[in-house]
């Protein structure tokens, strides 16, 4: 009873501070405010009831601490053993509050700054602090807050005065400073509707946010912020803030200015974690790939068709080597490819439930006698017309159908980035059709294949299991024998993974595939989604060995995923140094006096006969060292210098981008040297 007592204590002072005032807050304001302790008084009685069972915390380091159910928190265990910032916590594997009681025995794993996690949290935290910052002392409208890889973001409507970048980022430490607690709530849709009934903007942003039965509200101070969890047990964990854009925010199905305006930012515990990130910036910057694709001639936009990428032939001769790749893995693992149309009739997207759901991100045509089309933003739904087109024999599945088509999606002008976010892109996509049976075989061959693609480009990566989402579609006992089915694979693959609850599709689980860079930044591309809904919205059938129709189960797969964003990650990957096999500058030729220019001139078609990108420098206004150096920006993996002693012998003498030289060595050993490496797709330089 004396712990339980206690608790409450704890837990009382904690919602005294959540009342602390630090400016004037506006009528609207102080009414969202009360409405919010009127909810959350409602739920006071659902809280975690201090147990005084004790508690086992097994920690990663192995050692274990002593605890009791209800009352101690993660921060405790932190501050207990003396681990320094930390931000937020994973208890068996799920994230957890800094502030959040443990309820059992656990294993507990405390993260900071220098993880995702924890970055995230800063981030989520710092966006709240920023709209109370934005609204009580700037009299800004705050309607929507958050973070991302980029940082965190507030978009607000600021109806009268002006301000400065730096008069925000001053106020936004003394708040912080305050140490303001955080309280949370997760509300439905008729109490976000009530809490948000004086801002229609807000109001309609927040529905648009909420793909589930509730969603989460925190108060910091006098604000209210619609932010995902977790966040920081209060704001004092901040003590850096630096604005970095204001820019204005296109909504969708808008095509004038509504006014809101985005204010981006980032946040820090410490000086030296800003000192980081700004290296970490600093090497994003020289590794981005939209100055690489413009130093290498790559590629290039134009507003004629905006989001739309003009690759140029080098730019081209990578596109179509990581095709290439991929149709020879097809070919090896029982992939047929498939061409489909580009355009199609409303028809088949409102059979598919896409034209419901996805129009807007759609292009549309209109032809002879008011019939609309819209170009495909996926293959899926041509993938169940071509499965459909005749009766099915058990004996012909797994089915695996791949398909190379160009896609289209009218992403919003705002968001067009570079090759991460295009309106016309390609994807590896592919389907495969199978019996309920085959399904946990399925999965680890595409699991392997997956494996197998992220080796030859040197990723390390992991697998997150999303299982079922609310709402979602399906019988229960389908989505728990498929979510199942999809660990097993995962246990049987052997590689790391993490369950991540919720996050499935509606129409089943997935399993997504993250990537880890060369400068260590995390990447989403390979996906593999079990589908439930589009068999039956096509009512796919096959008939099985008993003669009896049954349904399919329908896979969406894809290992690179967009053809373009796999090669803005490989460019910053590689900081524009790309592998042999890979390279659009493979080999460069450079002529060294007497009568070396015409065994150069064969040099560089024997080679570009073989395969390879080679090229000739014959400026005969240029010294050896500048056509050497020349060579080595423009990043040719290797360098043939040919005189007369290279003639005469039949030779090349070789040095490599990074200015190691092989020696004087015979072509034809070179030539076939280097298509072991090409063929081999290695990333070894020295042969």
């Amino acid at each position: 009873m004396a712990v339980t007592r206690l608790f409450r204590v704890i837990v009382g002072r904690t919602a005294a501070c959540a009342h602390r005032r630090y400016s004037q807050v506006c009528p609207a304001s102080s009414e969202r405010l009360r409405i919010f302790e009127s909810l959350r008084d409602k739920r006071s009685n659902s809280q975690v009831e201090a147990t005084g069972t004790p508690l086992s915390i097994q920690l990663a380091d192995g050692r274990t601490v002593k605890g009791t159910a209800g009352v101690t928190t993660p921060l405790f265990v932190a501050q207990s053993v003396r681990v320094k910032g930390a931000l937020v916590s994973k208890v068996n594997g799920e994230l957890w509050e800094l502030g959040q009681p443990l309820e059992a025995d656990c294993e507990l794993h405390l993260l900071g700054f220098d993880t995702d996690e924890g970055r995230q949290v800063a981030w989520r935290t710092g966006a709240c602090v920023l709209g109370g910052v934005l609204e009580n002392e700037f009299g800004a409208e705050v309607c929507r807050e958050g973070a991302s890889e980029l940082g965190l973001y507030c978009d607000h409507l600021l109806h009268t005065g002006a301000w400065s970048l730096g008069d925000v980022e001053e106020k936004f430490k003394k708040v912080a400073a305050l140490k303001l607690p955080l309280s949370r709530l997760e509300l439905n849709s008729e109490e976000v509707r009530e809490l948000f009934q004086n801002s229609m903007l807000r109001l309609q942003l927040v529905e648009e946010q909420m793909n589930g039965p509730t969603i989460t509200v925190y108060r910091c101070g006098d604000s209210i912020a619609v932010c995902k969890g977790p966040l920081l047990p209060h704001t004092g964990f901040l003590k850096v803030f630096k604005t970095l854009q204001l820019s204005p925010v296109t909504l969708a199905n808008q095509t004038e200015s509504s006014g809101l305006m985005r204010l981006l930012g980032v946040a820090f515990p410490g000086e030296k974690d800003k000192e980081q990130w700004e290296r970490e910036q600093e090497e994003a910057r020289r590794r981005d790939h939209r100055r690489i694709g413009t130093d290498q001639e790559l590629f290039f936009f134009n507003d004629v068709s905006p989001g739309s990428c003009f690759f140029l032939p080098k730019g081209a001769f990578i596109y179509n080597t990581l095709t290439d790749f991929i149709k020879s893995e097809y070919r090896r693992r029982g992939f047929n490819e498939v061409v489909t149309p580009t355009l199609y009739s409303t028809a088949l997207w409102e059979r598919s439930g896409h034209w419901e759901h996805y129009s807007e991100n759609m292009f549309t045509v209109t032809s002879e006698g008011s019939q609309t089309y819209a170009l495909k933003p996926m293959n899926c739904p041509a993938h169940c017309l071509m499965f459909e087109q005749r009766v099915r024999s058990w004996k012909e599945l797994p089915l695996r159908w791949a398909d190379f088509g160009a896609l289209h999606r009218n992403e919003l002008s705002g968001a067009l980035g570079g090759l991460t976010r295009v309106r016309r892109f390609c994807q590896d996509d592919a389907h495969i059709f199978c019996t309920p049976e085959q399904l946990e075989e399925e999965i680890g061959a595409c699991l392997d294949f997956v494996r197998s693609v992220y080796q030859v480009f040197g990723f390390s990566f992991h697998c997150l299991l999303s299982t079922r989402p609310a709402p979602c579609l399906g019988e229960p006992e389908q989505w728990d024998n498929a979510e199942q089915q999809l660990e097993r694979s995962l246990q049987h693959f052997g590689e790391r993974w993490e369950l991540n609850p919720g996050d499935g599709a509606f129409y089943g689980p997935k399993i997504d595939i993250l990537i880890k860079d060369a400068i260590g930044r995390q990447h989403q591309c390979a996906t593999i989604q079990l589908d439930f809904q589009l068999p039956i919205k096509f009512d796919l059938q096959y008939v099985g060995g008993d003669g009896q129709l049954r349904r399919p189960v329908m896979i969406h797969r894809a290992v690179l995923g967009s053809l373009e964003r796999m090669i803005a990650i490989l460019a910053e990957n590689f900081g524009g140094k790309w592998p042999l096999w890979l390279s659009p500058a493979q080999v460069m030729v450079i002529p060294v006096g007497g009568n070396s220019e015409s065994y150069s001139k064969q040099v560089v078609q024997q080679f570009s006969e073989a395969g390879f990108m080679a090229d000739l420098n014959d400026d005969q206004g240029a010294t050896l060292n500048k056509k050497i150096r020349s060579a080595q920006l423009a990043q040719y993996n290797y360098i043939f210098v040919v005189g007369d002693k290279e003639s005469e012998s039949g030779a090349v003498n070789v040095r490599c981008r990074g200015g190691v030289q092989l020696g004087r060595r015979p072509t034809e050993e070179v030539l076939t040297a280097l298509t072991r490496l090409r063929d081999t797709r290695s990333n070894l330089e020295e042969f």
